[in-house]
């Protein structure tokens, strides 16, 4: 085995640097994309973002949609992948852990994803909501 120390790597050619084995197939890749943002819960937070890479701005849609709009587009709606999670508020009290979660509606297009926050039946503001995208751009 050996140990990989260096302060910079960089794709020879075009598009994000991958991770292949020793058949050249590819076992990963780096995110692209990935954002902590506020959903404005009542009482919390205002909506808006913590933190983010690759990410130009999340629009609230109202009735806890939210679409988080890339930097740069993927290749195509089809050529990415995102997972999410979020958290009902910061206090870590009795049912604050993944119990809302946000379930994605649908890929808008290349450069955006659109999702909604809640219970399995039910849409509700979240406080914490993460989303993490890996794909082609």
């Amino acid at each position: 085995m050996s140990t990989l120390n260096v302060a910079t790597i960089k794709n020879t050619g075009s598009g994000q640097p991958t991770f292949r084995d020793s058949s050249d197939n590819v076992v990963g890749q780096l995110t692209q994309v990935w954002v902590n943002l506020a959903g404005g819960k009542s009482g919390l937070t205002a909506f808006g973002i913590r933190a983010s890479t690759g990410v130009s701005s999340v629009t609230d849609n109202d009735s806890a949609e939210f679409t988080v709009n890339f930097t740069t587009s993927f290749a195509s709606a089809g050529s990415y992948a995102c997972v999410s999670q979020s958290r009902e508020d910061n206090n870590g009290g009795a049912g604050d852990h993944n119990t809302y979660y946000p379930r994605t509606l649908s890929y808008t297009a290349a450069g955006s994803i659109r999702l909604r926050t809640g219970t399995t039946s039910a849409a509700s503001r979240n406080d914490q909501i993460w989303v993490v995208c890996i794909g082609t751009q």
